[in-house]
């Protein structure tokens, strides 16, 4: 399949005019009756490949292993490896890091410990709670008591 234009006044092209500035999608069989009469604006594939061009310059390379590799990492790009963590790191662990999210998944005590610390910073004015995390809350509450214990009166 081609998109083309045609070079002069008019051509029929899929059985019908198609006139100079406009484009047309046509068969490989009829832009070869018609090459002389149309410019080729794409050339569009029928299949999704596309081709790739690689210049090697060291005769020492196995061509026939580079494409293997090559058809390998093709076939791969972009596609996630849950194993590849491992092999990238190898002296990792990867069940070290599941104690790093202290988030909402660590149960109702985290959200009860959550809670009674946005009860200190509402008591204590801090503005935004709210929105805080619970590491910034206890800073917040923490530099909010020690402000306190230097001026009394909330100056």
């Amino acid at each position: 399949m081609k998109r083309v234009t045609p070079k002069s006044a008019g051509v029929k092209l899929n059985g019908k005019w198609c006139f100079k500035g406009h484009e047309a999608v046509i068969s490989e069989e009829e832009y070869n009756l018609k090459k002389a009469f149309v410019d080729v604006i794409e050339d569009i594939r029928e299949t999704n490949e596309r081709v790739i061009e690689i210049v090697v310059k060291d005769e020492t390379i196995d061509l026939e292993e580079l494409k293997k590799d090559l058809d390998l990492y093709v076939e791969n790009y972009k596609k996630e490896d849950p194993s590849s963590d491992d092999v990238d790191n190898p002296g990792e662990d990867s069940g070290d890091n599941t104690g790093d999210n202290t988030g909402d998944n660590a149960g109702d005590n985290s959200d009860e410990e959550l809670n009674a610390l946005k009860e200190k910073a509402k008591e204590l004015g801090i503005k935004n709670f709210h929105n805080m995390k619970k590491e910034t809350l206890i800073a917040k509450i923490e530099k909010a008591e020690a402000g306190e214990d230097l001026n009394p009166e909330g100056e």
